[in-house]
């Protein structure tokens, strides 16, 4: 923590803050000393309690029954003001014109808003539609995902490493994110030319706030054109696999069933959504998180070429990189009756923001943690989350980087960080440029 810094409830969660210096740890390292269950009025947000300490987080998340995930899973900017409300609304009306099933999932979706995954429901939905995708991740599908992955992250590798010479690039852009797009897309049915279109629609949701990263820069509101492409694009998936069903993950989305029933509109879209976001943003971020640390601590870097043909110490490695970059920064829980979290009153109702980041930092769990150390053990981040909401593509991001690294590593000859840009985004946030100055040998 900076000798001076002095406390600022906006710096926990502004976007802008996240784009000027990444996840604010010196308001994090401030508030686990001083005040580690804050009550916090950042502009633009509603109220919520700030919750930054690791043994908190495992608190609040192992209690589903009082902590709930609607109706606010995560932090979000107020959308308007009550008197721009019934403006905004009609302007959304208008946008959504042409898709009569998604304007029935608007009209009917209340505070709740036209997304409804994983991520925002609780018992008893949230087993239900956890389980209907578990019998997908089998071994022997996540096997071949791997021998396939492990041909298409080599073939990423040769085009970065061009004919070999000194070469520049964005590694981010260039790199990063083609071996978690080209797996989510595989396992959504997306063939290869439209790839594109999933990293687009994906960017526009998960980077809303990065004017970069929006559909229309000076337009807020285009979010509800992405969130409508989205609803066409798997709309037509699902009537594709139910006429003709494949062994893909989109096929078990599509004719999952529930009760006897097939899933709700709202909801099909929205697993469907899930997958991709998740499976293919913040793996993105901690690929180029995990890099970048290596470049900022040479160290790392040498000891990492000496040992990364152990695969328990390639593992290690990347545990390490995934609690140094921490993909996603927050998620949050509302409180369905008056409580306490380690002794500090919380009333039925209020929010409790919970900040990976912080907990991924705690001193009190992980010994000198601003140190970025490849052989840290035990390392017990969480970056996955915990509980029920864990996150359950987990195996498949450890695997995506885990090939990733075990082949890049050992072509580095030379590579030099030269400039790094980061997104205007507190809620999955990484890097949004990197570039780099590299040799790889074949």
């Amino acid at each position: 923590m900076s000798v001076n810094y002095q406390f600022n409830d906006n710096d926990v969660i502004s976007p802008e803050v996240y784009a000027r210096g990444g996840h604010p740890h010196d308001a994090f390292s401030w508030l686990r000393e001083n005040d580690s269950l804050r009550k916090v009025y950042p502009d633009g947000f509603d109220p919520f309690w700030a919750v930054t300490k690791h043994e908190h987080i495992i608190e609040i998340e192992k209690q589903p029954e009082i902590f709930a995930s609607e109706p606010r899973p995560l932090l979000m900017k107020q959308a308007s003001t009550p008197e721009m409300k019934d403006e905004v609304i009609a302007e959304i009306f208008k946008r959504l014109e042409g898709s009569p099933k998604l304007m029935e999932v608007m009209m009917t979706a209340g505070e709740g808003g036209l997304i409804r995954s994983l991520v925002q429901m609780d018992a008893p939905d949230h087993p239900k539609y956890r389980e209907l995708t578990q019998p997908w991740f089998k071994p022997s599908n996540i096997k071949s995902l791997e021998d396939r992955l492990s041909i298409v992250t080599g073939e990423i590798l040769d085009q970065m490493m061009g004919d070999g010479s000194e070469r520049e690039l964005d590694f981010v852009t260039d790199v990063a994110v083609w071996p978690p797009l080209k797996l989510i897309s595989e396992l959504l049915g997306v063939p290869q030319e439209e790839e594109w279109r999933i990293l687009k629609l994906t960017n526009e949701l998960f980077a809303g706030d990065d004017p970069e990263m929006r559909r229309v820069g000076d337009d807020p509101l285009s979010i509800f054109d992405t969130i409508k492409d989205i609803y066409d694009y798997f709309s037509e998936i699902t009537d594709q696999r139910r006429k003709t069903p494949t062994e893909d993950l989109a096929s078990y989305i599509a004719n999952g069933k529930i009760g006897g029933e097939y899933l709700p509109y709202k909801e099909l879209i929205s697993y469907y959504t899930i997958v991709a976001t998740a499976g293919h943003d913040t793996t993105r971020n901690a690929i180029s998180g995990g890099l970048h640390a290596l470049l900022k601590f040479p160290d790392q870097m040498q000891r990492f070429k000496e040992i990364v043909h152990d695969e328990n110490a390639l593992k290690l490695a990347i545990e390490e990189m995934i609690r140094w970059s921490t993909p996603v920064a927050q998620f949050s829980r509302t409180a369905m009756a008056d409580c306490h979290v380690g002794g500090t009153a919380i009333k039925k109702g209020e929010t409790l923001g919970l900040f990976y980041a912080s907990a991924n930092f705690d001193e009190a769990v992980f010994e000198k943690p601003f140190d970025f150390n490849i052989e840290r053990k035990p390392n017990r981040h969480l970056a996955f989350g915990t509980g029920p909401h864990q996150c359950l593509g987990l195996i498949l991001a450890r695997m995506e980087m885990r090939l990733f690294f075990k082949q890049l590593i050992p072509r580095i000859e030379s590579m030099e960080l030269l400039s790094e840009e980061r997104l205007q985004a507190s809620f999955v946030h990484g890097l949004k440029h990197m570039n780099i100055r590299f040799k790889l040998r074949a």
